[in-house]
């Protein structure tokens, strides 16, 4: 199973061997999608990135690239200036790492720990994940140390023999490229576990320092959210969770009773808030059973899983923008006999059955003892 994960400035995509998910906030708003890995598809990923991007660093691009192409077209307009040598695209391309926008870093921060959390991921995990480390030994970040490193010692190298000068600066960095692979691959090598180490330390202390940061709720929502897409489609195996055999298990039904308040919303209606919870609820259904009430949401099933549950609900107004939210729970738990919501209610509906059966028997009586006199 082989993932690759790409972070952009309001989301994540997970590429698969055939599919590409993506999750990405839209307005406070968490978004997903899940396509074919297809040109088309490469090119909604493209333009995703680039209009997520903030102005600066589209103006940026726009004067790197215009000072490399324009004077070389307008060669008598630029006074013989032919402009910066193309092989500061190079340099661009590798270098963006060092300049990620801030919700970037955040993003990949959270792709990073979603790579470094080990079983299943899924929202219940939250706390582990969000402990799990920010570095990556598969980053792309390696990639951006190999090249400058190359640059480096092959300028070096062919100075030795070139002479010192720009010609030398960039031969280095065309060569630089095809260096890439050969020392990605000598990393896997036996022999080569110093090469590896020393790219590796390099890598996780701009990965630490630089190209990625502490991801905040969202961003690890997000991480969830777009990896779990590509895993129900390539690999749902990842997604099950194993529990422990246990020679005897005994099942105890409890009955919670559950209300979601979402704090500091714009309208005081609160049923799509409500909506929502619902279509999490339907994803454990065969698990629970639940009922909705005018107050409240009443669920029923094994304790550890309701507990699951609650969490995977408590956060759905966190995933459409709300900062904050206010979860009231009631649990009943009963350990000497079975307890579920129908037959609480059917316990009722008898006891005010035996009430209502012995007044309507006196009454049947008086109104026979009554008849004889009337005659």
């Amino acid at each position: 199973m082989k993932v690759r994960g790409l972070s952009y400035q309001k989301g994540i995509f997970y590429i698969g061997k055939q599919h590409v998910a993506c999750a990405y906030h839209e307005k406070s708003r968490l978004k997903s999608w899940l396509k074919p890995l297809s040109a088309k598809t490469l090119l909604l990923m493209g333009k995703q990135i680039f209009f997520s991007m903030p102005l600066w660093f589209k103006l940026l691009s726009l004067v790197v690239l215009g000072s490399v192409f324009i004077p070389k077209l307008l060669a008598a307009s630029f006074a013989g200036w032919e402009g910066l040598p193309y092989y500061v695209l190079l340099y661009f391309m590798f270098g963006t790492h060092f300049i990620f926008p801030a919700q970037l870093r955040r993003y990949h921060g959270a792709e990073h720990k979603v790579f470094s959390t080990k079983g299943v991921i899924r929202r219940a995990g939250m706390p582990r994940i969000k402990r799990a480390a920010i570095t990556n030994r598969y980053c792309s970040t390696n990639t951006v140390v190999i090249y400058f490193s190359s640059v480096l010692v092959l300028t070096i190298v062919i100075s030795c023999f070139n002479g010192v000068g720009e010609p030398s600066l960039a031969l280095a960095s065309y060569m630089a490229v095809a260096a890439i692979p050969v020392v990605a691959t000598l990393m896997t090598k036996k022999g080569f576990r110093w090469l590896e180490n020393l790219i590796l330390r390099i890598s996780y202390w701009l990965q630490i320092h630089i190209t990625t940061a502490e991801p905040e709720h969202q961003h690890l929502l997000a991480s969830i959210e777009s990896y779990r897409k590509l895993a129900a489609k390539e690999f749902p195996e990842r997604l099950v969770v194993k529990r422990p055999i246990r020679i005897k298990e005994e099942k105890h039904m409890a009955i919670v009773d559950v209300t979601i308040i979402p704090i500091g919303t714009e309208d005081p209606s609160v049923s799509a808030h409500v909506a929502e919870v619902h279509q999490v609820l339907k994803q454990y259904e065969g698990k629970i059973t639940y009922q909705l009430t005018p107050m409240s949401t009443l669920i029923e099933g094994e304790l550890p899983v309701l507990f699951e549950v609650i969490q995977a609900i408590h956060e759905v107004p966190f995933q459409h923008g709300v900062k904050r939210v206010a979860t009231n729970i009631r649990i009943d738990d009963r350990r000497d006999k079975v307890s579920t919501m129908d037959g609480k209610l059917a316990a009722v509906q008898g006891k005010l059955a035996e009430k209502t059966e012995p007044a309507a028997i006196e009454k049947n009586q008086t109104e026979e003892s009554v008849a004889p006199l009337q005659k």
